[in-house]
């Protein structure tokens, strides 16, 4: 399918809409007001606070409320709805990750609370953020390093705690909430509490929770093997108003997750390759977070410093055989915002160290690089009115990167300038026009650069071995990409709205870091082989996506839908990762003055038959499905402290599996939970 003349035909169908409701209703409203106002979502994952309708790059903002009636696992399933953006890792909720627009991996960069989170190491985890302490998902869909350096090739998934002011009213000095839930499917039951406090220029917040799980049930009827875990964690929060113009605020964190699962959680285990482990994993996370904001137009700035820490103790089932993985980050942010004139500007500089270590038990083991890493960069951004309804924005990033294996006794460097540039027309008050490109870059990670050892054995001195490759380069990618977005009022009458969004898009992908293991040879010569990672020269990635709100009194209803294309420039192979065709639909209403909201959310996915690649050489292709979601959120009147969620996720119990999962989801989950505020 050509994804440009059905991106064209659609936009401009949608946009006669827009314009014949616009010009029925326009007496209807106030000539004073702003359809922008409607949406007042505000957006930090683009580095400045910015109003979800001012934002000029594609992002997709999943807040608090629709998280309640998803009531996700893991943070990847809390923006699977949104058009283009899929859940990568298989059905393991603590193996998930987020692909965007086909991508996945350390290919998009995760924050929470604006500090970067690198983690990355084998088939292990990378996402250690738990759903329950979110008050928003923010995710930028496309490159983005001219603002966050190394990581953005996909985009940029933004994670949001909640904080005291979340919890307390203006007049409060003291709340909280205590919540609890159950899911049927797996037997989950967690428990949630936090208790923030307020006095005339301190704020404080300390939440924890506590979940535990057994083995989840897939829609055949099969248990999905090492899918439970104990998990526990806490979030603390205090900020300190120096006095108008400044803030002062303490974050810190620390989780814990405990279970069995196999050593590849993206695949079911076995007894020769992917082994049951134990694993316990820690993560601590602390950051510092200075704010200035004066009458000055010169200076509003941030300084924020941060520490990362994560530790892996696993232990094979079958044989007590141990590995120990650790990862500390020290980062610095700075950053400000100066008005000059008409002309907006970000700038700043970042800055964090990766110090990397791991002990690999047992004989004929893989040795992961002794390792740090330093990546150092500088940036700015540019935003300037040039006509009426005209604006540019312009800017460019560069950065250093090195890293030192220290048991090898070897070290590279490189550098990368990534440039992004955009022109904005506000063509009606209801429609904005957006053309922009973008480039962005991931510099190879230290295992990707210097293991050693041993990959798998097939026995006794005949083992596949890992090869380092110090010269690879840092993956390119080039987007260009042509967004609309309109958003009015009274479109049927005097009391909705509508808003629309759409994007056609082009990623060019240069210098793909993807891993080899090559085929071991049994005559005329032994050679077990080898595995190591090298640069794919060239690949293009396209689609198109929409998204469509509306909303009328109580009633609302969306709809999302994303195509991707990827195909190696070279061979004409299909990419691998690419999504299925999805269409997303969600409609509620709120009954007795919304005390009691229902909705039904239906997720299509079409077939993934592009899949014309060298190494499939059994022509593997996906199925398509079709997915019923219910949920239900309960207010009383009478008990407004109260809060009831009801969530059926795969009504059906259908028996699906998503394009380019080793493993198929999970079946019927019926989750309650009932919170209480104070």
């Amino acid at each position: 399918m050509n994804v440009k003349p059905l991106a064209l035909c659609i936009s401009t169908a949608l946009c006669g809409v827009a314009v014949a409701a616009d010009e029925q209703n326009a007496a209807a409203a106030p000539a004073e007001q702003s359809v922008f106002e409607v949406n007042a979502v505000v957006v930090n994952a683009t580095r400045i606070e910015t109003s979800l309708d001012e934002v000029t790059r594609p992002v997709a903002v999943v807040n608090k409320e629709t998280i309640e009636t998803i009531q996700p696992q893991s943070v990847a399933q809390a923006v699977a709805y949104e058009p283009n953006i899929t859940v990568s890792g298989g059905p393991r909720a603590n193996n998930q990750s987020v692909n965007i627009r086909g991508l996945s991996g350390n290919k998009v960069l995760q924050t929470v609370d604006g500090v970067r989170q690198v983690f990355e190491s084998g088939h292990r985890p990378t996402y250690f953020f738990d759903p329950e302490l979110l008050t928003s998902v923010e995710v930028v869909k496309g490159p983005a390093s001219s603002l966050w350096g190394s990581g953005a090739v996909a985009g940029v998934v933004s994670q949001n705690t909640v904080s005291a002011g979340d919890l307390l009213a203006p007049e409060q000095t003291i709340g909280g909430f205590v919540k609890t839930g159950f899911n049927d499917n797996n037997d989950q039951s967690t428990t949630t509490a936090a208790v923030a406090g307020r006095t005339d220029s301190v704020d404080l917040l300390f939440s924890a929770y506590y979940r535990d799980s057994n083995d989840a049930e897939l829609g055949n009827g099969q248990s999905l093997v090492g899918s439970g875990s104990e998990d526990k964690g806490m979030l603390a929060k205090a900020q300190w108003q120096l006095d108008d113009a400044q803030s002062l605020e303490f974050n810190f964190r620390a989780a814990n997750v405990e279970g069995a699962v196999p050593s590849n959680a993206s695949a079911d285990p076995n007894g020769s390759s992917n082994f049951m482990i134990g694993r316990d994993q820690d993560t601590m996370n602390a950051a510092l977070d200075y704010r200035i904001n004066t009458a000055s137009p010169l200076l509003n700035a941030q300084v924020m410093a941060y520490w990362n820490s994560v530790e892996m103790d696993e232990e094979r089932l079958s044989d007590g055989r141990s590995d120990n993985t650790e990862l500390d980050v020290y980062g610095l942010n700075i950053n400000n915002v100066s008005q000059i004139g008409d002309v907006t500007l970000l700038y700043g500089i970042d800055g964090h160290r990766e110090e990397f270590s791991a002990d690999r038990g047992g004989e004929n083991r893989p040795i992961p690089p002794d390792a740090d890493t330093d990546i150092f960069g500088g940036f700015v951004q540019a935003s300037y009115p040039v006509a009426d309804g005209w604006r540019v924005e312009a800017g460019v990033r560069y950065d250093y990167f090195s890293t030192e294996a220290k048991n090898l006794g070897d070290d590279r460097s490189d550098n990368d300038i990534n440039p992004s540039a955009a022109i904005i027309w506000q063509a009606q008050d209801w429609l904005e026009l957006t053309l922009r490109h973008d480039r962005a870059f991931r510099a190879p990670s230290s295992e990707e650069l210097y293991s050693t050892g041993y990959h798998f054995c097939m026995f006794p001195g005949f083992c596949n071995s890992f090869e380092p490759n110090p010269d690879l380069k840092p993956e390119q990618a080039a987007n260009t990409e042509l967004m609309a977005k309109a958003e009015f009022a009274g479109v049927f009458g005097n009391d909705d709205s509508l808003h629309i969004q759409s994007s056609v898009f082009q990623n060019k992908v240069d210098d793909f870091i993807q891993q080899i293991v090559t085929a071991p040879a049994f005559g005329p010569q032994m050679d077990p082989g080898k595995t190591y990672w090298y640069n794919v020269n060239e690949a293009t990635i396209k689609g198109f996506e929409i998204s469509a709100n509306y909303a009328y009194q109580a009633f609302k209803a969306s709809l999302a839908y994303g195509i991707v294309r990827g195909e190696d420039d070279h061979s004409n192979d299909d990419l691998t990762n690419i999504p299925a065709d999805t269409l997303t639909a969600d409609l509620s209403y709120g009954f007795f003055d919304s005390q009691l909201t229902t909705g039904v959310r239906i997720t299509h996915a079409n077939d993934q038959d592009k899949t014309k690649y060298e190494a499939n050489t059994d022509g593997t292709t996906y199925d398509g499905y079709t997915v019923g979601d219910l949920y239900v959120s309960y207010k009383p009147a009478a008990w407004p402290a109260v809060k009831v969620d009801l969530t059926v996720n795969n009504i059906s119990d259908r028996h699906y599996r998503q394009a380019w999962s080793e493993l198929d989801e999970v079946g019927r989950e019926v989750i309650l939970s009932a919170k209480y505020s104070f």
